[in-house]
């Protein structure tokens, strides 16, 4: 429940802060317009599969469920970072990754906070 939580914060914080802190065609700038589309893709792909190994994993109940929300957000925190560093390579001009950064950080937070109290 914890990871739902995680996930839908962070999307209302990404919406808010696009619209904050961009200009209007800084919003329009996206990754599958540039040649880091395969990238992208690929990277999207792969966090897909992780996903659904996690998913596999937890309906066997092989690790306790502490665990796999710990999965949940590393391979959340892995995602930011690779979007970070494809958004700085490839629309360095906008300031998309910059806020990628900041969701990064807060997700770290919640983290520590996450894991600090269990």
């Amino acid at each position: 429940m914890f990871i739902i939580f995680v996930f839908l914060v962070l999307g209302i914080l990404q919406l808010l802060m696009r619209w904050l802190l961009l200009d209007k065609e800084d919003r329009k700038a996206r990754i599958t317009d540039t040649m880091g589309e395969s990238y992208y893709y690929r990277g999207g792909a792969l966090f897909v599969i992780v996903i659904i190994g996690i998913a596999i994993v937890s309906f066997f109940g092989i690790f306790e469920k502490i665990t796999i929300q710990g999965m949940y957000l590393v391979s959340l925190i892995l995602v930011l970072i690779f979007r970070g560093f494809l958004e700085w390579k490839y629309l360095r001009e906008t300031k998309q990754h910059q806020m990628t950064l900041i969701l990064l950080g807060i997700l770290i937070l919640f983290s520590l906070f996450f894991f600090s109290l269990k």
